[in-house]
This record gives structure tokens, C-alpha cells and sequence, in this order.
């Protein structure tokens, strides 16, 4: 994912598996059955979203740059799911010029456009413009390679002359290196120290100033704070500081950042490692009366008055436990997920005021979408929806289960052939996109000549990955990267762990839209590459050049940008 200015995480980690929240609580065996889905349609309670344009030209372009950068690429992010952009792709017409349309949830939200090798932020805005026009002859030079006109003219352009100047005043001023903290505060200080100082280099880079851009620079700042805070909260499993609530609270304003969205994922992240289950892990007779009353049909009438009267706190006797389980069992499959979901939000009631349980209660279909079917999150969907208030968060989560749900075909029929699919004959998902699990194949050294011989005469860039947030964290910015570097250049291939299911497997890189070839491992299959490129953290990238050699066994990843900076010239030549 493309940062903010003023992110700077790594995202190289040990390696480990999604944390899923409601895997911590001690339901009763009630809970515990499969899954049914009740699948409304889509269409029926989508709320419609406005729709940014973007158009432009990329002036004086020339045909080998035509054909090396032949399209633009504009992203932004969902604030349920800051590890995924939202990508809209245009094709540059031979003349340079390009058009796309992107749409938007909150009034103003951060984008980010790609070209070549130009990645530029941009603050987009419900209903307006954007024009871009790209000069060729300032690509890959130290100038500003590009100028925004229409809507928030002035401020994008002067949101340009800011980043790329921080962007070189950080590389020569970088922050102290990190040291051991004793306690939070002092933590807290530290970054607030940060904060400032970068405020204060983006207050005397400007004599005029703009609120919009005050707002926009200045708020992101503050987010990127609060996320790195909240990640070492999170890492010692401490909880806020009281002295802290009012610093620390989420940025509930309409505009919509990448580093505020990584606030969210940091607050997140936080509450599920610091919220315990309360004692009683089952639901409340009441409340279960309550699901079953909603989701099991054709009740008799003495059922449901007897459900009723458990609802107003009618208190249940020890014949009722099986009345009420009877009843469960006729739609357990669905009731034993909305279940999980309404002890999960009960726990975080007892913690959390409205305005974070909100939050939390939306963004728990967005951090279990890559571990479950999209039938299973429909369950959810359709529950957790007419339960909400904020119409930002109600729109988040519509679009996030529009993109699960318009995959969930695909995914599937992908799911039935993927056995099938090699190296050599891989299955195409979908444009760009290749699948292979050689499953014919034990022996992954075949595997590794096969993908040499495949792209020889290609520089092969190999990313093994974990589908996992930090795994699917870099393919999107291998996405990223992709669109940087000409495409008769390198070739792009995946390998993915063996640790996860063909179907979820298929759902992350579906989802990912990450073009080039992925490769599924088996465990022995997958202790071969681990020995050969001596893979100890993951993600891990590789480097071959055009004859099958190594160029960097352990390679820069996808984010890493000084990395691409220094090995640029062996890659593109």
C-alpha cells in the first residue's frame, strides 16, 4: 500500500498468522455448528458512492515510453481495510491523454497517482475534477514531474511542492534511531517530538498558507502518531494511558487519508490484543431469544410468544435450555456465526465508548473477510448492517462486500480447476493475473527451474508471501511497484506459503489484483525455497536476471523504495 508522507512502518516480520479476535472467546457449544448462508442481494442496500474523475495527459509522450508506461493508476483506501487500495486503471490514449473515474465515500479523501515512476498524492473530492498533466521530460529528475488543474487546484499543486521536498528533507534528517522505552509516556513524548518537528518544517516551507493543506498535512501527521503509539500499545499489550484518551482519540472528521486510515487499523489492532472476554462467554437468554425470534422461520405461534416473553426477561428454566437449543438447531449454521459476532461486540461494549464501538462493530467483517468464504461474510453482512448509524461506515462496508461478492464466482470456479493449473500451463483468473499449484510436483527445485526457463530473457522479480495482513500488505505494493517499471522488463511471480486453504489463497490474490504469475506451495515444495533463497522473515523478495542468475537472493521489497533506488539500474536497462 502506498503511504502517507509521513509513514514510514517496515513491513518485514517474523512470520505468523492472522490474530482473529472472537478465536480468543469461550462460547458455549451452542455456538460452535457450521454455516448457512441467507444471501440478500447487493443491489437491494448499496449505498451509492460519489464519483471522483480524473483526467489528464502525460505531455509529449513518446512511443517506447507508450509502450513501456502504456496506463495510469489512481488508489485510495477503504477505512475498514487499510492494507487494500481501491485501484481505478486507464488506458493512455496514443496522444498521452487518459481519463478515469474513481468513486469516493467520505467528502475529501487522499488518492494516489501512478505513473511510470511517479507515485504523487491528491486530495479527491465528491463530484469535482481532477486534471494531471505528466511531463515526460521531468520523469526520474529531481523537479516536479507533473501539475494539477481542476478542483483543488492550488492546494494539490502545492501539496506536490510540499511532498516532494519533505520527502528529500526526511532522507537527510531522519529520526533518532529507535531506542528501549521504559513506559508509554515516555514513547508518546518521543513521537509527539516527531510530530512536531515535521510540523514544523511543513509551516516554514510555505510564507502563504492554505487551511485545506494545514488540514491535510497536519492531520496526518497527528494520525501517523497515533498509529505508531497504538502499535506499541499493541506490542506490549498495554492498555491507553488515561493521561492520554483525549490525545490518543480516532480522527472522526470527513476527510479520508491513508494515514488515518492506518490510525484506525493501529486502534484496531490495540483493542483486540487488549480486551478480554468477559466471564460468561455465551449469550444472554434474552438476547439469543432475540436471534432466533429474527432467523429462524416458521415459528409457531407458542414459540414465538414464549421467545418474546424470554426477550422482555422472562428468565429462562433448565427445560428451556432445550427449548431454546431445539429451536438454534433448525438454522444453527447461521446463528452460530451471528453468535460469535454479538459476543464480540458485547465484550467491546463493556470497554469502548459509541464512537469507537461503532467503529469496531463495522470493522469486524472487514478483518475476517480473508479467512472466510464470502458466503459466511454475507451472514455477517446482512446483520451487521442495519445495525450501524454512521453513513461513512455503513458506505465502507458496502463497498468492501460489493468487492467480496462480485469475486465470490470467480473465486469459486477458480477453486474447481486449480489442481489442474502448472507452471508451464497456468489458469488465467483474470487479466494479468495467473494461478499454478503443480500438484503433480513434490520436488520444488522442478518447480524453480520451470519459473527460469519460463522467463528467460526477463529479469524475474519472486516475492514469497504469507496470506496473512502482512502478506497481503505486499502484494499490494508489489501491485504498486508493478506499475513503476516497464513491463517487457520484469516478470512478477508470487509464491505463497503452503499454511492456507486453496480457496482463501485464491480470495488474496483475486482481491489483490496483483498481475503476474502466483504459485501455491505444498510443505515440501515450500522447504525448498525456504532453504534456497534462506528465507527467515517474511515477506521475502527475490532478484534473477534475464540468464536465470541471482542478482540479490535477498532483494528489497515491494515498499522498499531506497532499496529499488540503488539496484534500479541492474533491473531496467
Amino acid at each position: 500500500m502506498k503511504k502517507s508522507i509521513i509513514t514510514t512502518l517496515s513491513f518485514r516480520r517474523n512470520l505468523l498468522s492472522d490474530k482473529i479476535y472472537y478465536k480468543k472467546g469461550k462460547l458455549s457449544p451452542l455456538f460452535f455448528i457450521g454455516c448457512i448462508a441467507a444471501v440478500l442481494s447487493f443491489t437491494a442496500v448499496h449505498a451509492q458512492t460519489d464519483t471522483l474523475i480524473v483526467r489528464g495527459k502525460v505531455a509529449n509522450l513518446t512511443l517506447k515510453l507508450y509502450r513501456q508506461a502504456p496506463e495510469i493508476t489512481v488508489a485510495r483506501v477503504n477505512i475498514l481495510e487499510s492494507s487494500r487500495e481501491i485501484v481505478r486503471t486507464a488506458q493512455l490514449q496514443p496522444d498521452g491523454r487518459f481519463e478515469l473515474k474513481m468513486p469516493l465515500i467520505y467528502p475529501q479523501e487522499e488518492c494516489y497517482l501512478t505513473y511510470a515512476n511517479v507515485v504523487m498524492p491528491f486530495l479527491g473530492t465528491k463530484g469535482a475534477t481532477v486534471e494531471v498533466t505528466i511531463f515526460v521530460d521531468s520523469l526520474g529528475k529531481n523537479g516536479l514531474p507533473l501539475r494539477f488543474g481542476g478542483v483543488r487546484a492550488t492546494t494539490n499543486n502545492r501539496h506536490a511542492q510540499f511532498y516532494t521536498a519533505f520527502n528529500k528533507w526526511l532522507k537527510a534528517n531522519p529520526d533518532n534511531p529507535p531506542t528501549k522505552f521504559d513506559n508509554s509516556y515516555r514513547f508518546w513524548e518521543k513521537t509527539a517530538l516527531e510530530q512536531d518537528r515535521r510540523v514544523d518544517f511543513y509551516r516554514a516551507f510555505f510564507t502563504t498558507k492554505d487551511p485545506l493543506l494545514d488540514k491535510w498535512v497536519i492531520s496526518s501527521l497527528e494520525d501517523a502518531t497515533k498509529a505508531k503509539f497504538y502499535n506499541l500499545l499493541t506490542q506490549r499489550t498495554e492498555p491507553l494511558p488515561t493521561g492520554l484518551l483525549g490525545a490518543a482519540d480516532l480522527d472522526t472528521t470527513l476527510f479520508l487519508t491513508f494515514a488515518k486510515a492506518d490510525s484506525y487499523q493501529q486502534f484496531m489492532n490495540h483493542a483486540f490484543a487488549t480486551t478480554h472476554n468477559l466471564a460468561e462467554g455465551a449469550l444472554a437468554v434474552n438476547k439469543l431469544s432475540a436471534l432466533i425470534l429474527k432467523y429462524v422461520p416458521d415459528l409457531s405461534t407458542e414459540d414465538s410468544l414464549k421467545l418474546e416473553s424470554f426477550i422482555q426477561g422472562g428468565k429462562a428454566k433448565s427445560k428451556d435450555i432445550s427449548f431454546l437449543s431445539n429451536l438454534f438447531n433448525r438454522q444453527e449454521e447461521t446463528l452460530r456465526l451471528i453468535s460469535i459476532y454479538e459476543v464480540y461486540c458485547r465484550n467491546f461494549g463493556a470497554t469502548y465508548n459509541e464512537k469507537e464501538l461503532e467503529y469496531l462493530k463495522t470493522v469486524f467483517y472487514a478483518s475476517n473477510m480473508n479467512n472466510f468464504t464470502s458466503q459466511k461474510m454475507t451472514i455477517w453482512y446482512n446483520h451487521i448492517r442495519p445495525t450501524l448509524k454512521n453513513p461513512y461506515y455503513i458506505r465502507s462496508l458496502d463497498e468492501i462486500h460489493h468487492i467480496q461478492s462480485i469475486d465470490s464466482a470467480l473465486i469459486h470456479s477458480a477453486t474447481s480447476q486449480i489442481d489442474y493449473a502448472t507452471t508451464n500451463d497456468p489458469l488465467e483468473v483474470k487479466s494479468g493475473i495467473f494461478l499454478a499449484k503443480n500438484s503433480e510436483f513434490t520436488n520444488g527445485n522442478t518447480i524453480w527451474d520451470r519459473i527460469k526457463k519460463k522467463y528467460q530473457g526477463k529479469t524475474i522479480y519472486l516475492v514469497f508471501w504469507t496470506n496473512d495482513e502482512v502478506g497481503r500488505i505486499a502484494l499490494a505494493e508489489a501491485q504498486a511497484l508493478r506499475g513503476t517499471i516497464p513491463e517487457n522488463k520484469v516478470a512478477f511471480v508470487y509464491v505463497c506459503e503452503h499454511q492456507t486453504t486453496d480457496e482463501l489463497w485464491i480470495q488474496s490474490v483475486v482481491k489483490s489484483k496483483s498481475r503476474g504469475l502466483h504459485i501455491k506451495l505444498d510443505e515440501t515444495q515450500n522447504d525448498f525455497f525456504v532453504n534456497e533463497w534462506g528465507i527467515s522473515n517474511v515477506p521475502h523478495s527475490v532478484l534473477v536476471d534475464a540468464n536465470g542468475k541471482y542478482i540479490q537472493r535477498d532483494a528489497p521489497l515491494p515498499a522498499d523504495r531506497a532499496g529499488w533506488d540503488k539496484i534500479w539500474p541492474k533491473v531496467v536497462r
